[in-house]
């Protein structure tokens, strides 16, 4: 389907926000006993998969299962308005965000990915024309193993420099500070770090060099270091899959509309376990989120049961999500 079709006149999404606006209440137990679960599944079984290889297959799987989960509530708190779950944010980036690298700042500029001026465009910083290009697929998914790599030279070695030079501090702002899928995004210049988020910054750092520094000291087994990126670089396997299919991505580069963007989303619908272990944290109802975006994750099973059941212009296209986006 070529964006031409994305844009033709066919039935309007049409104001549905009657249909789920009592779903739109975040639930603070449901957001902490998720996040702390996860916490405490996953550095609990990297704690035995680095001290015993009887434990190292439950780790790997059940524990990167458990990050990957744990990282996409980073999602969740980038569409958090102010006062939303207090304490949540610095709660999830001291369990998930400074020690895999990827604090919640990096995807502060996500809802340009939202936004109907940029969605699809080179000012998305979420968007590769897949269906043009297939073989960015492979390559992107590919890619995601270098991130922790990269993320761990970037806490390690950029971000260090970056204190004594303007230069090499405005490379890291542009290049190398939030999440895009590709080279030619730039944030722009009014993307400086808050006080907070530069103290999550300087936390990486921390965190890098004193993990680093006890391993060589033999303080810290070899093996917790190890397992921990072997985690991280699964974890970000998998979300690199599921963004791929997260969308149809048959943008050619201009602006869409909302109701473009929705038929360009995708609903993962094949099986509820595989598609929660697959697509966590609410990301199986990609269509239902850029649809209702300010839904919290635990709302959008109902909403879309709703937008499936009830009438409402532009209900054909929403079903059509459930579609795969191969066919």
């Amino acid at each position: 389907m070529t964006h031409a079709q994305n844009a033709s006149p066919s039935a309007p999404i049409g104001n549905v926000h009657h249909l789920v606006l009592d779903l739109r209440t975040h639930s603070p137990q449901k957001y902490w006993c998720d996040l702390l679960l996860c916490g405490i599944f996953f550095w609990s079984l990297l704690v035995l998969g680095s001290h015993s290889l009887l434990y190292l297959p439950l780790t790997l799987t059940v524990g990167s299962l458990a990050l990957y989960r744990m990282a996409l509530f980073s999602h969740e708190i980038c569409h958090f308005k102010h006062g939303t779950l207090p304490g949540f944010t610095l709660a999830w980036n001291v369990l998930c965000g400074v020690p895999v690298l990827l604090p919640s700042y990096m995807l502060k500029l996500h809802g340009r990915h939202h936004a109907r001026s940029s969605y699809g465009t080179v000012a998305d910083p979420e968007y590769l024309p897949f269906a043009t290009y297939p073989q960015l697929r492979a390559r992107f998914v590919l890619g995601a193993i270098l991130v922790p790599l990269a993320m761990s030279a970037r806490a390690l070695l950029l971000v260090p420099r970056a204190w004594f030079s303007g230069a090499w501090r405005a490379y890291l702002r542009q290049r190398m500070t939030f999440m895009a899928m590709h080279s030619d995004f730039r944030p722009g210049p009014k993307t400086a770090l808050s006080v907070p988020e530069t103290l999550t910054e300087l936390g990486t750092t921390v965190w890098a060099w004193g993990l680093l520094t006890t391993t060589v000291l033999g303080l810290v087994a070899w093996q917790f270091l190890a397992v921990l990126f072997v985690c991280m670089t699964l974890a970000t396997a998998l979300n690199s899959w599921r963004t791929v299919q997260a969308h149809r991505y048959t943008g050619d580069g201009r602006a869409m509309d909302f109701a473009a963007q929705v038929r360009d989303s995708t609903t993962f619908n094949r099986h509820w376990l595989l598609d929660e272990l697959l697509a966590p944290v609410g990301q199986r109802f990609h269509a239902a989120h850029h649809l209702v975006p300010y839904l919290p994750y635990h709302a959008l099973p109902e909403a879309h049961r709703r937008l499936c059941a009830m009438p409402w212009p532009g209900r054909e296209d929403y079903l059509m999500t459930m579609a795969s986006p191969n066919k």
